[in-house]
């Protein structure tokens, strides 16, 4: 038995291997307050795939420490030693990283069988990352679930962020050192950051309707955007091919869209979805359709927030119907979420083969003998408060 740690978005480390001494281009520094002696565009891709720089081969490296080894330390004296992390490079389409990761799963099950042990994994997944084995899961065909024991998805954004178009169309200063319209100019070169545009119901609306708007229709969006040089509709239509498959209602291409729901629901005694609640996240994004001077205009200074997410994904992101889920307030946000020790202990007893009960400190109401364990249960797939609070401890 072995366990495979797939990180979040910007949770890889990213090396030049252009020069005969790699540089690290990408770290738990840059991530914080950037680089003062780097060009950010330098990140930039083409096409979507390749660096733009001719002298800039940017490859994955170590994941950022800061983010996971407390989660992995523990993970590997608790549960199991044989933890091995995969890296990715988080610019690049998802379907790149899941094409390797599952040869990297048939590597490890090699190493198993040669050490004459059960070849059987067990995934952990931050963010980003649970798209990614979603993907590899598509890959894996038919029989993607017999040799999987186990899989903890943490805050995974399954139908994205309202985040996204922030970066997209505004630039958020959030690990990159320069200006605005560098970040703007960097996020819409990433075809996995369009890969988590919101998809769930009334993630943008019409400000004067209040009718969903499907921002994977590049019409939806604000005009200034869809009409710049910088700002690609084949990756937009190519990541709800990647997001909704046969569902996808504007083409688009993906050879490992993500593994449906309905797949994960058939192995739903195997999977646990986490996520840290309690954290105002921006829930709604109002766009002046008719706005004279640019037409659907993102109001971002008047996007609806709620507390049920992580600051950056919502429980209607992340939870799928059928599917066991747990939220816990109180923990951390969602870019270090993976450190907090109610996040780490569930995992450890899920990896356990343990059901996941329901965390709560005693009370005074509490009598000396509580009654027997509460469980966390499967997600009825209403996205309700009411619903939603059946999950929620804390």
């Amino acid at each position: 038995m072995a366990i495979i740690f797939i990180p979040g978005i910007k949770g890889s480390k990213l090396i030049n291997v252009y020069p005969t001494d790699f540089e690290v281009r990408w770290s738990l520094e840059d991530m914080v307050v950037g680089d003062i002696f780097e060009n950010p565009i330098d990140f930039e891709l083409k096409k979507g795939i390749y660096d733009k720089e001719d002298f800039m081969l940017f490859k994955e490296w170590e994941l950022i420490n800061y983010a996971y080894e407390k989660m992995i330390r523990h993970i590997r004296k608790e549960v199991d030693p044989h933890l091995y992390s995969f890296p990715y490079d988080w610019r690049k389409p998802l379907e790149l990283g899941a094409k390797r990761l599952v040869e990297f799963i048939d590597y490890i099950k090699g190493k198993l069988n040669k050490d004459n042990q059960e070849p059987r994994i067990n995934f952990i997944t931050h963010s980003m990352g649970g798209l990614l084995l979603r993907s590899a899961l598509e890959l894996r065909g038919p029989g993607a679930f017999d040799d999987i024991d186990r899989i903890a998805f943490i805050a995974p954004p399954f139908r994205g962020s309202c985040d996204i178009p922030l970066n997209l169309i505004a630039g958020e200063k959030n690990g990159w050192f320069s200006d605005e319209e560098a970040f703007r100019k960097l996020a819409r070169s990433f075809p996995a950051v369009y890969q988590l545009i919101p998809s769930f119901e009334n993630a943008a609306v019409s400000s004067t309707s209040g009718n969903n708007l499907d921002l994977f229709d590049v019409n939806n969006w604000q005009e200034n955007v869809a009409n710049s040089n910088d700002f690609h509709p084949d990756l937009l239509i190519n990541a709800e091919k990647f997001i909704r498959n046969a569902s996808a209602q504007h083409g688009g291409q993906s050879n490992a869209p993500m593994a449906s729901d309905n797949k994960l629901r058939a192995n739903a005694n195997k999977i646990l979805i986490l996520l840290g609640v309690g954290h105002k996240t921006v829930k709604q994004i109002p766009v002046i359709q008719n706005n004279q001077n640019n037409r659907n205009w993102f109001d971002f200074n008047n996007s609806l927030t709620d507390t049920y997410g992580d600051g950056r994904v919502l429980l209607k992101s992340a939870a799928i119907r059928g599917i066991s889920l747990a939220a816990y307030k109180g923990t951390n946000e969602h870019g270090t979420v993976c450190r907090d020790h109610i996040i780490i202990k569930s995992v450890e007893v899920w990896l356990k083969r343990n059901k996941l009960y329901k965390m709560t400190p005693r009370t005074p109401r509490n009598s000396v003998n509580r009654p027997g364990k509460n469980f966390f249960d499967v997600w009825d797939g209403n996205a309700s408060e009411a619903s939603f609070n059946k999950h929620i401890v804390g």
